[in-house]
């Protein structure tokens, strides 16, 4: 592949990138939520048990700054309460209220679903490539990016 070939199909990934955020953000505002608020629900109902606040930023690589105002948000809603972690006062866990697990069920929930049947529209192997490429890009990316790349 040529440069001017690598460029294009850059600018191409880069559109298809931009355009699935895209779906995520019109998801949240259709519902009636900030992004980081939608994925903060999201994060915490597509995995087992409570997450603190530093787990849900590094889950979605985002500020804390930026979580930590989404949470407080959230909180003020009635959406979440936090509470201490055993054994640790420092970190404290994100628990859904009643009113927090009803969002979650019409939000988070049905766009979990949404996921599972467009992926389930390929093949069990086209699923293992994706990831197998999304994987090897992101590999590659931190390779360019580590140390004096920049």
């Amino acid at each position: 592949m040529t440069g001017g070939e690598l460029r294009r199909f850059v600018a191409a990934y880069n559109t298809l990138y931009k355009e699935m955020d895209e779906v995520y953000r019109a998801l949240a505002r259709r519902f009636g939520l900030s992004d980081c608020a939608f994925w903060v629900l999201y994060v915490l109902r597509e995995s087992d048990g409570p997450h603190t606040q530093a787990e849900v930023c590094e889950t979605l690589s985002l500020p804390r700054q930026t979580v930590n105002s989404a949470l407080k948000s959230m909180r003020e809603a009635g959406l979440i309460r936090l509470e201490n972690a055993e054994g640790n006062r420092k970190n404290k866990y994100i628990l859904l209220t009643a009113a927090g697990e009803t969002l979650a069920a019409r939000t988070a929930d049905r766009v979990l679903e949404m996921e599972c049947r467009a992926f389930g529209r390929f093949s069990a192997a086209e699923r293992e490539e994706y990831l197998r490429l999304f994987g090897q890009h992101i590999a590659h990316m931190k390779h360019e990016t580590a140390g004096d790349a920049l």
